[in-house]
C-alpha cells in the first residue's frame, strides 16, 4: 500500500492511494485508526483495476496536526481539491461513521461523484436526537463490549503478523498526538456547519447505507437516503465496523453500486 502526502493550509494530510477506475474515496471513523489499514480487506477484495484514495484526517493516522483551528467542512474542502487533482472520471464514497458527515461536505465539490455507500455513518439524529428504543440503549451501555468486539473481528480478519501489524502502527500513530491534538479534531466535528444544516443525498445519486437492524428505519428516514431507484438501505453486521466483519460483502455492494452507472 503506497503511502503519500500533501501540505494543506490546514496540516499535512497523509493517504494511501492507487490510480484506478473508478476511484474509491474511503472516508474512516473517528479515532485511531488509520483508513488504509480499516479498509485494508476491503481493497483487497476490490477488482485489481479499481484505484482508491484513503486519507487520515488531521490529528489522526499517519496525518499531521492541525495547524489552526478547523472544522470537517473546511478539511472536506481540502481533501475534495486532492481527489479532484486526480481527475478521475468515476468516484465512488466508501464512508463509515463520521466519514459521512466528511462525505456529506464533499458531495457537491467532487467532480464526477457517481455514488454513496455508508457504513453506519453519523447521523443528525443519532448526534442530536438520539432515538429512544431499548436497543439503541443497550448498545450504548457498554464500550468495553465493542473493544471487545473489534479486538475478535481482528483476529478472524487478519492474519496473526497483520493484527500484530494493526495494533502496533494504531499505538504508534496515537502517541505523536497529545490531548490538545485530539480536543482539535473533536471540536472539527462538533462545531460543524452539517449539525444546523438540512443537506441531504441528492435524489440522483445513489446511495446505499450498511448498517445493523435496529437502526435500519434511523437511516431510511436519515439525510443519508435518497430516492434515486437504485438506493437501499441493507442490514448487516452486529457491530459499528461492520467492515471488519464483512470486508468480502461490502466491496460486492461497492461493485454493484458501480455496475449500475454502467448500465
Amino acid at each position: 500500500m503506497q503511502r503519500r502526502e500533501i501540505e494543506t493550509e490546514l496540516g499535512k494530510i497523509n493517504f494511501a492511494y492507487r490510480k484506478g477506475a473508478p476511484l474509491v474515496v474511503f472516508l474512516n471513523g473517528f479515532g485511531s485508526f488509520d483508513t488504509g489499514q480499516s479498509f485494508l480487506k476491503v481493497i483487497a477484495s476490490l477488482p485489481n483495476e479499481y484505484g482508491y484514495f484513503a486519507p487520515d484526517y488531521l490529528n489522526s493516522g499517519f496525518s499531521g496536526k492541525s495547524l489552526k483551528d478547523y472544522t470537517v467542512a473546511d478539511e472536506a474542502t481540502e481533501l475534495a481539491k486532492i481527489i479532484n487533482d486526480f481527475k478521475a472520471e468515476k468516484v465512488i464514497i466508501l464512508a463509515h461513521s463520521i466519514g459521512g458527515v466528511y462525505a456529506m461536505q464533499m458531495k457537491d465539490k467532487i467532480n464526477n461523484l457517481k455514488a454513496f455507500v455508508g457504513i453506519e455513518p453519523t447521523t443528525r439524529e443519532i448526534m442530536l436526537n438520539p432515538p429512544k428504543e431499548p436497543a439503541y440503549i443497550e448498545k450504548n451501555k457498554n464500550m468495553v463490549k465493542l473493544q471487545e468486539k473489534i479486538e475478535a473481528d481482528l483476529r478472524e480478519l487478519f492474519t496473526p503478523e497483520e493484527n500484530k501489524k494493526f495494533w502496533a502502527i494504531t499505538e504508534q500513530n496515537a502517541k505523536k498526538f497529545d490531548e490538545k491534538d485530539n480536543l482539535n479534531a473533536q471540536a472539527a466535528y462538533e462545531n460543524d456547519s452539517f449539525w444546523k444544516a438540512d443537506t441531504r443525498i441528492s435524489d440522483k445519486t445513489p446511495a446505499i447505507v450498511i448498517t445493523e437492524k435496529y437502526r435500519e428505519n434511523e437511516y431510511k428516514r436519515s439525510e443519508y437516503a435518497s430516492n434515486n431507484s437504485k438506493s437501499k438501505v441493507v442490514a448487516l453486521g452486529n457491530s459499528h465496523y461492520i467492515h471488519f466483519e464483512y470486508p468480502k460483502k461490502i466491496a460486492e455492494i461497492v461493485e454493484e453500486v458501480i455496475d449500475f452507472k454502467k448500465k
